[in-house]
């Protein structure tokens, strides 16, 4: 199914409404039921219903609960049976713009002692206007709730627009953990800040979180010392697989979505904003006349797929080595606007994706159930489980 969503020329998760381009527009909200056509072995049904934005859900590390982070700042838990606020962090997250809120958020490596939970979330700022910070925070746990008196900024990081946050936040062990950050938003990048290593936009970066503080693990004086990965976008999500290989879903703007994968810890720079895919960015040029850029000192994506048949803008992404079966041993992701769910392996030394779902609904995202089954997060509030088939 291809949604009439104006959202070309975007990356969806992506335009800065304040400056617009020719063809952008967000659209209504509507619910698009996700079994459609799935791949043999799999079914796909409503798993919670009634959330205004979901983006991500943990399993608790203690109890048997999954809890889900809605954009608009309300973390619920769910444990298959009764759903219960955790905590509403609304006096603190922005819903100004439709790329704000309530981002991201992972439990303290050492959670069972420090009852900490990390938060990544865009604040309030002043009058809805750009005054906004990217902020990762912590918060104490009180009786299975977020004491939302002890959240606590421990980075911040001015935003010079309103879109392009990232904000994903993942723990990776050792006490460290990977934050990506957007290019800072506005159409063009200009501010140019994914390849200035003095900036700590358009990039991923590495942290320790311990004893209650947060500190850069790399040692490198000639850049901003948190930054891991840099010359992205908006790396809305990624993912590390047993390997200790990193994916990447990073949107794009005009022409093209992309998915990396690299060594987690060998440095990397992925071309933005001197290009998108393999092909130099010019917005000046058509999609189809825009040429390839071959500069050695950028890392390939993996996959590259256009803005054709509907698609805008790549929702990433899970390694899948849990889930239903169908789904092991391959990187996840999908598009926002076609609601199509795409599944990387490795064949024979290349990596090749194959299609697991036409599911029709703007999916925002994935994360685990209560039970370990792969979830959908929909733009419009719904969240899917894709499970497998008793048949």
């Amino acid at each position: 199914m291809c949604l009439l969503i104006t959202c070309t020329l975007s990356g969806c998760f992506g335009e800065e409404p304040e400056e617009p381009r020719s063809g952008f527009e967000w659209q209504e909200k509507v619910e698009i039921s996700c079994n459609t056509q799935l791949m043999d072995g799999l079914v796909c049904r409503e798993y919670l219903s009634d959330f205004e934005t979901p983006v991500a859900s943990i399993q608790h590390p203690q109890d048997a609960e999954v809890w889900i982070a809605d954009l608009n700042g309300v973390i619920s838990a769910w444990d298959g049976e009764n759903r219960r606020i955790v905590a509403n962090l609304s006096e603190f997250v922005s819903n100004c713009h439709n790329e704000q809120g309530l981002l991201s958020f992972a439990f303290d490596e050492d959670y069972n002692v420090t009852k900490k939970v990390l938060l990544s979330y865009v604040d309030i700022g002043v009058d809805c206007g750009y005054e906004a910070n990217l902020v990762l925070a912590d918060v104490s746990v009180e009786d299975g709730m977020l004491d939302i008196s002890t959240v606590r900024a421990l980075r911040e990081v001015p935003q010079p627009f309103r879109n392009h946050n990232g904000g994903h936040l993942l723990g990776i062990g050792n006490h460290q953990y990977l934050w990506g950050l957007g290019d800072g938003g506005g159409s063009n990048s200009p501010n140019k800040t994914a390849q200035n290593l003095s900036s700590p936009f358009g990039s991923i970066h590495l942290m320790e979180y311990q004893n209650g503080q947060v500190n850069p693990v790399l040692e490198d004086l000639s850049r901003n010392p948190y930054i891991l990965h840099h010359g992205l976008r908006n790396p809305w999500r990624f993912d590390v697989d047993p390997s200790g290989g990193l994916w990447i879903a990073d949107v794009g703007q005009t022409c093209f979505e992309e998915i990396n994968y690299v060594p987690m810890n060998e440095s990397h720079n992925f071309g933005w904003s001197k290009r998108e895919g393999y092909h130099e960015f010019n917005p000046e040029l058509d999609c189809g006349t825009t040429p390839l850029n071959n500069d050695s000192n950028y890392t390939d994506p993996v996959v590259v797929y256009p803005h054709e048949g509907g698609n805008c803008s790549v929702s990433g992404g899970e390694w899948m080595d849990w889930g239903a079966q169908p789904l092991r041993d391959g990187y996840l992701y999908g598009d926002f606007c076609t609601g199509t769910i795409w599944i990387i392996r490795d064949q024979g030394g290349v990596w090749e994706s194959e299609v697991v779902a036409q599911t029709g609904t703007m999916i925002v995202g994935f994360g685990h159930s209560h039970n370990n089954d792969l979830l959908i997060f929909s733009w419009a509030g719904t969240i899917y489980v894709l499970e497998e088939s008793e048949s």
